[in-house]
C-alpha cells in the first residue's frame, strides 16, 4: 500500500488512474470506504483526461467493492454503468466479466432467474464474438446456481462442462475443484458412500500441493461421511486430523465443527465422558464467536442429549433452555435477514428502473445535441452568405436579435424545468423514505399480537387485533400522503401507545397534552415521525425498568415550528445506550434521514436528546423541532 502511495505522487495522468484503482482493490477488507473512495478517484480521474479504459475499469472494481461488502444494490448500479461505457468501448472481454459478476449478485439476494439470465448473457457473448476466454467459471457458476434451485441434473452437466472446456494452467485443480462440489451434492442427497469415495479420491493431490486449508475441508469433511456410515474409528482418525489442521490454522469455526461431530461420534458409541468433554471444548470455542446462532443451538442440543444420557438432568436441562434461546435468536436473525434481502431487492429493483430512466434521457439529449449541431451549422452557412452580401446585412441582424430572444426563451424555460424536477426529486426523496415507514411500523404491531397469540392471550389478542385493525386503516387511507393533519398524526400515536400499553399489560401510563394555542387542524407533519422515537421510550427506557413507569407526550407551538417533547421516566439514557449498542435500528436510521430531509426548511437543530438521570430520578427526554412547512 505504502509503496503504491509512494508511486502516485510521481506518476503520469493514465498511471494514477491505473494506481487508485489497485489502491481500492487492496483496501476493498480492510476499509471499505477508503476502498470506495479510491475508486471514485480513479473515476473521476479517468473522465478528466478522456481515458474511457481506465473509466469502465474504475466503474467495475467499484461494482466488484461494493458486491463483496454486502451492498448488492450499490454495486449493481456501478455494473450497468459499467456495461454502457463497456460496450461504448467495444470491450467485450469485460462485458463478459460483467455479466458473470451481475450472476454472483442476483445470486447473493436469492434472485435466482436474474442470475441465471447473467450467466447465460456471459456465455452468449463469448459465443458471439469468439472469444478467447476461458468459460470455465461461468460454467461452474451455474453449476452452484442450479444446485442451489435443486435441479441436480443440470449443475452436474454444468461442472462436466467446465472440465471439458478448460484450458488453464492447472487442469486438475480445477478437475478436483469440480469433484469436491459433486460430492457435496452427493452429501446433500444422502448418498454418503458416493461423497466418501469422491472425497478420498481428492485427499492425495491436494497434501502433494501441501493445502493445508483444502485438507482441513476434506478431513472433515470425510470424517462426517464415516460417522454417517457408523465407520466409528475411521471417522475418529479423520476428525483428528481435522482438529489437528484447524489448530495449527487457527480456524475457530473449524475447531468447533470437528469438536461438535468427536462428541457426537462417542454419544454414538456410548462414551458419555468423552462425548462431555468434546461438547464442553464445542461451547468454549463458540463463545468467544459472534453469532453463530445455529452452531451454539445445535452445540447445545448436543450437550443436552449427553447429559440427558449420563442421567445428569439439571444439566440436561440447562443446555436444552439453551437450546431454545437460540432456536428464538435463530428466527430473529432469520427474520431480519429475509426483510434485509426484500429491502435489497426493492432497491436493485429502483436502480435499475433508475438506470432505465437515466438511458433514455441520455438518448434524448443526444438527439438534442445532434439537432443543436446541424441547427448551429445552418447558421454559420446562413451567416456566411449574409457577410458576402451587404444587402443583406440588416436582415443578419434581425434574425440573430430573433435567435438570441428564442435562446433567452430556452433558457428561461430549462430553467423552470430544473426547479420543477429539483422539487419532483424532493418530493419522491420524503416519499420513498415515507414508504419504508410504513413496513417497519407494521412489522413491529404484527410481532405484539404474535407475541399475544403465543402466550395465549386471545382476549388480549382480539383486543390489540381490533385496534391494530383501526390504527392499520388509517396509515392505508393516508399512505398516498407524505404529510398529515397534526389532529390525524396525534389520533395515529395515541392509537400506537394505546397497542404498545395492551402489548405489556398496560405497565406503564401515558398522556398527550396539545399546546391551546396549537391548531392541530391547521398544519401538517410528516407522517410518523414522531412514532420511533416513541417506540424508543417504551421498549428500551420503560420496559427495562421496575416500578412505576410513566410516559408523557407533549406538542405546543413555537412559532416558526411545532415542538413535540416525548419524556420518559425509564432507565435513562446511558443504559438505554447500552442495550442499544448491539444492533442498529432500521426505523431510527430511517427517521434520521427524514430528519436531514426536514433541515432544509429550517436551519436550528430539530432533535435533541437529553438524559433526566440524576440521584432522585431516572429517564430521557426527547425533543423534536418540527417545522411549518
Amino acid at each position: 500500500m505504502d509503496s503504491l502511495q509512494n508511486l502516485l505522487k510521481t506518476a503520469d495522468d493514465t498511471t494514477q488512474v491505473n494506481l487508485l484503482r489497485l489502491l481500492g482493490i487492496k483496501s476493498r477488507f480492510i476499509d471499505k470506504e477508503k476502498a470506495v473512495a479510491y475508486g471514485l478517484q480513479s473515476l473521476e480521474k479517468s473522465k478528466e483526461i478522456g481515458f474511457s479504459v481506465g473509466e469502465a475499469k474504475a466503474l467495475y472494481s467499484l461494482g466488484l467493492t461494493h458486491g463483496m461488502t454486502d451492498s448488492y444494490a450499490s454495486s449493481l448500479e456501478y455494473l450497468n454503468k459499467c456495461l454502457l461505457v463497456a460496450r461504448k468501448n467495444n470491450d467485450y472481454s469485460l462485458v463478459c466479466d460483467i455479466y458473470n459478476s451481475m450472476g454472483i449478485v442476483y445470486k447473493r439476494i436469492g434472485d435466482y432467474p436474474s442470475s441465471q439470465d447473467s450467466y447465460l448473457k456471459s456465455l452468449k457473448v463469448i459465443d458471439s464474438f469468439d472469444l478467447q476466454i476461458n468459460a470455465a467459471s461461468v460454467y461452474i457458476n451455474l453449476g452452484v446456481l442450479h444446485d442451489l434451485m435443486d435441479e441436480k441434473e443440470k449443475a452436474i452437466a454444468s461442472y462436466q462442462k467446465a472440465l471439458e472446456i478448460y484450458d488453464g494452467p492447472d487442469p486438475e485443480a480445477m478437475k478436483n475443484d469440480v469433484e469436491v462440489n459433486l460430492a457435496i451434492m452427493s452429501y446433500t442427497d444422502g448418498d454418503y458412500r458416493a461423497a466418501l469415495d469422491k472425497f478420498l479420491k481428492i485427499v492425495p493431490y491436494w497434501s502433494q500441493e501441501g493445502n493445508n486449508i483444502k485438507l482441513y475441508d476434506l478431513y472433515s469433511n470425510i470424517g462426517h461421511c464415516y460417522l454417517q456410515l457408523e465407520q466409528w474409528d475411521n471417522a475418529e482418525e479423520y476428525l483428528f486430523k481435522a482438529l489437528d489442521l484447524a489448530n495449527q490454522l487457527s480456524l475457530r469455526q473449524g475447531q468447533a465443527f470437528v469438536y461438535q461431530n468427536l462428541a457426537n461420534l462417542m454419544l454414538q458409541q456410548n462414551k458419555l465422558n468423552q462425548a462431555m468433554r468434546y461438547s464442553n471444548d464445542n461451547l468454549k470455542v463458540l463463545e468467544g464467536m459472534e453469532g453463530a446462532y445455529e452452531r451454539k443451538k445445535e452445540a447445545h442440543e448436543k450437550a443436552y442429549e449427553i447429559y440427558q444420557a449420563s442421567g445428569q438432568l439439571e444439566k440436561a436441562i440447562f443446555h436444552l433452555n439453551k437450546t431454545m434461546d437460540y432456536k428464538d435468536s435463530l428466527m430473529n436473525e432469520t427474520k431480519v435477514k429475509e426483510i434485509e434481502n426484500l429491502q435489497v431487492r426493492h432497491e436493485v429493483y429502483v436502480k435499475d428502473r433508475e438506470i432505465e430512466a437515466n438511458t433514455l434521457e441520455l438518448a434524448l439529449l443526444n438527439t438534442r445535441v445532434e439537432q443543436n449541431r446541424k441547427r448551429t451549422l445552418y447558421l454559420i452557412i446562413i451567416s456566411a452568405l449574409l457577410l458576402f452580401s451587404a444587402s443583406l446585412l440588416y436582415f443578419r441582424y434581425l434574425a440573430k436579435k430573433r435567435s438570441n430572444a428564442i435562446l433567452s426563451e430556452k433558457n428561461r424555460l430549462i430553467s423552470e424545468q430544473r426547479d420543477t424536477i429539483g422539487q419532483m426529486n424532493r418530493q419522491l426523496e420524503k416519499r420513498m423514505l415515507r414508504a419504508q415507514m410504513n413496513p417497519h411500523f407494521i412489522f413491529n404491531s404484527l410481532g405484539s399480537i404474535q407475541h399475544l397469540i403465543s402466550t395465549n392471550d386471545k382476549k388480549g389478542a382480539l383486543t390489540y387485533l381490533s385496534k391494530f385493525s383501526k390504527l392499520l386503516r388509517q396509515v392505508l387511507e393516508s399512505s398516498v400522503n407524505i404529510s398529515l393533519v397534526l389532529s390525524e398524526e396525534i389520533e395515529l400515536l395515541k392509537i400506537y401507545v394505546e397497542l404498545e400499553a395492551l402489548r405489556f399489560d398496560h405497565s406503564f401510563s401515558y398522556q398527550f397534552e396539545i399546546d391551546e394555542n396549537l391548531d392541530i387542524d391547521a398544519h401538517e407533519v410528516p407522517m410518523l415521525l414522531v412514532q420511533p422515537y416513541i417506540e424508543n421510550a417504551i421498549i428500551h427506557g420503560l420496559m427495562p425498568k421496575e416500578g412505576n413507569k410513566e410516559l408523557k407526550v407533549s406538542f405546543t407551538d413555537k412559532g416558526d415550528t411545532i415542538e413535540c417533547v416525548i419524556e420518559d421516566n425509564g432507565v435513562g439514557l446511558t443504559q438505554t445506550e447500552a442495550r442499544k449498542s448491539n444492533r442498529i435500528s432500521r426505523g431510527m436510521s430511517i427517521t434520521e434521514r427524514r430528519i436531514q430531509a426536514l433541515k432544509q426548511h429550517s436551519a436550528q437543530q430539530l432533535v435533541k436528546i437529553e438524559n433526566l438521570s440524576d440521584e432522585n430520578r431516572s429517564g430521557t427526554r426527547v425533543t423534536i423541532l418540527i417545522p411549518k412547512e
